[in-house]
């Protein structure tokens, strides 16, 4: 084995393994020194007591430390408890070092982290052996910490990069567009595949959807970009020219045409679709296998049915009607993924639509959007606690207001 090999980690790339020899008697050091320079490491360092390595190790970055058990003023059980509390330094392997007599306290060392042990006096062929295999055994780890690294750094990007998909500003209520909205999307792992969208057709309509992509990660998170591009085009061109813009049952069959395409992996989508004119609140909607909305108003709230189809990327010829409702002043729409009504605490109870209807009702009388989207947001987090999140959460709230009083 080339005892200069690569190392990673905090080190560069190609350098040889740093050593770190801890001992309080001088031949002991000199005979490790003696018997690691033979071997072809040639970058070791010297400590003659746990005071001075602890203050090296501060410092400097080490692959290997061999550790004397009996030091004065500090010794080896301090600086190896002290060692592995550190968070930069707890990965390195220590080989502690002890005569035959004291086999207890070698027990004791690998209980609190030690890798090995070596016996004094050293035997050259053991020393070799086991240096080779405590070093090894870091480079491999380095190379899976680095690679682990870097894996997490394309998740942060691709969790950016998602979020930027979505809108993360929302326009202000104007005389000519009283419309209140507000939407968040908390993926349960670094990418995840609920979507949410907005825009205003050439003809005034406010679009907003809310989906939910089967399965999580980085295919569900693609398939959702597929999807979100698809609702937005579909709007644009099936549009007459000068005319309306197609109603959500037609855009919705196309959108599902175009996702049944090559689909090997049988993913789909559940979607809600509508369409809103902001002058007189007139709402035309599609269901395609989502989770009813909620209307609320000062008189409570209740689910808005109507307008169903099956789920999206399944069946290329299915078949969605257009459903219609109008949204009064000071009314609102909720739309939400699954991932509200099945979020779970430690206990495995699921927050319900029970639980959601109750923070709603108590939001009925909530002044903007962005409060009903804070309202259940806080709930449910409240609700999970710290249980690991087992899906996507995701949520738009839609508000009319009165033109008058803007």
């Amino acid at each position: 084995m080339n005892r200069n090999s690569t190392l990673t980690g905090d080190r560069l790339m190609g350098a040889p393994p740093r050593i770190l020899v801890v001992d309080d008697n001088d031949d002991n050091l000199y005979t490790l020194t003696l018997h690691l320079d033979l071997e072809g490491y040639t970058e070791v360092e010297t400590a003659r007591d746990g005071e001075e390595a602890i203050a090296r190790l501060k410092t400097g970055t080490f692959d290997l430390v061999l550790l004397d058990v009996m030091m004065p003023k500090v010794d080896g059980f301090q600086v190896l408890t002290w060692l592995k509390d550190q968070a930069r330094l707890r990965d390195v392997p220590v080989i502690m070092i002890s005569a035959l007599t004291e086999m207890n306290s070698m027990a004791r060392c690998i209980e609190l982290g030690a890798v090995d042990y070596l016996l004094k006096p050293f035997n050259p062929v053991l020393l070799k052996a086991r240096l080779g295999a405590t070093l090894e055994k870091k480079r491999l780890r380095d190379e899976i910490d680095a690679h682990l690294a870097r894996l997490q750094e394309e998740l942060d990007a691709a969790r950016r990069l998602q979020m930027a998909m979505v809108p993360q500003s929302f326009p202000a209520p104007r005389p000519d567009f009283p419309i209140d909205l507000c939407a968040s999307m908390e993926p349960a792992r670094e990418v995840g595949g609920d979507l949410y969208d907005f825009f205003v057709t050439e003809d005034g309509m406010l679009c907003f959807l809310v989906g939910d992509v089967s399965g999580k990660g980085m295919a569900a998170a693609l398939f959702m970009a597929r999807t979100k591009s698809l609702i937005r085009i579909a709007t644009d061109l099936m549009r007459s020219r000068q005319g309306p813009s197609a109603a959500p049952a037609e855009i919705i069959a196309r959108v599902n045409r175009e996702l049944c395409q090559n689909n090997g992996d049988m993913m789909f989508v559940t979607l809600f679709f509508a369409m809103l004119r902001p002058s007189n609140g007139e709402i035309e909607f599609c269901n395609a296998g989502h989770n009813a909305p909620y209307r609320l108003n000062g008189q409570g709230l209740a689910p808005i049915e109507g307008g169903k189809g099956i789920i999206l990327g399944v069946r290329p010829d299915a078949v969605y009607t257009t459903g219609r409702t109008s949204l009064a002043p000071d009314e609102s729409i909720y739309v939400f993924t699954d991932g509200v009504t099945e979020a779970a605490n430690l206990d495995g109870e699921l927050f319900a639509e029970a639980r959601l209807e109750a923070v709603l009702r108590a939001s009925t009388d909530c002044s903007s959007a962005a409060a009903i989207v804070k309202s259940v947001g806080e709930a449910v987090r409240g609700f999970v606690g710290t249980a690991f999140p087992s899906d996507d959460i995701t949520m738009l709230a839609v508000r009319r207001l009165d033109p008058s009083a803007l």
